[in-house]
């Protein structure tokens, strides 16, 4: 449960997103929480199978707010244009399998890792929530609970040098303005963030282009 695992960032969420907060969150944001949960644990045995030494990280914010059928996130479908964005940033279009299973596969071969900065599902086309103070404040918070937990699970291994992009440009904002001093990764290293390091469009989408500029794959 986020409320149990994540009781002060539980807490800003609510203040975000404009509901008051009594120790309980709205049903969905637990019910994709625990997809993704299952989704990113099945990516990691996929990653230890692999004996991926991960190089090429990709910084997202959360998998979108899903109030009923599929949850839609990067482990589970690797549907749409954010998704294709950020596999044809790492693999050349013409050798992407069709098959997603065999997709993340080749992701994982190619030592390639995407993680969100919070567990928390927010609407995506609500206009402003990105700009507030609490939205921030909540990035800050779980960039130093929920992403560092992610990263430095023992189970993954780390190339020498790791290349890091940003996939929402808004959600980079937040990481520079809350490290300015660099964040440290499971493997010695410190990134410095900087919106270099952003590889999406004008209208914030990923674009396969930049991710593989970032990533000097281009």
């Amino acid at each position: 449960m986020l409320e149990t695992d994540y009781p002060q960032e539980a807490a800003v969420m609510a203040k975000l997103c404009g509901f008051t907060y009594t120790g309980t969150l709205p049903a969905h944001l637990n019910t994709v929480h625990g997809v993704t949960e299952e989704k990113w644990e099945e990516n990691v045995q996929r990653l230890v199978e692999n004996n991926t030494y991960i190089k090429y990280i990709v910084i997202g914010e959360a998998a979108p707010e899903t109030l009923a059928g599929e949850v839609s996130y990067f482990y589970n479908n690797c549907h749409g244009s954010w998704c294709k964005a950020l596999v044809e940033g790492v693999i050349p279009r013409h050798q992407v399998p069709a098959d997603t299973e065999q997709k993340l596969e080749e992701l994982a071969r190619r030592q390639f890792l995407l993680a969100d900065t919070m567990p928390f599902a927010i609407n995506y086309s609500v206009a402003n929530r990105r700009g507030k103070k609490a939205y921030k404040e909540l990035v800050k918070m779980c960039a130093k609970s929920y992403l560092r937990k992610k990263l430095f699970d023992p189970r993954l291994k780390w190339a020498d040098e790791v290349k890091v992009a940003f996939g929402v440009k808004k959600n980079a904002m937040a990481m520079i303005e809350a490290f300015p001093n660099g964040f440290s990764l499971p493997n010695g290293q410190f990134i410095n963030f900087s919106l270099d390091l952003v590889a999406t469009t004008e209208a914030n989408y990923p674009h396969a282009g930049r991710i593989s500029k970032v990533f000097g794959l281009d």
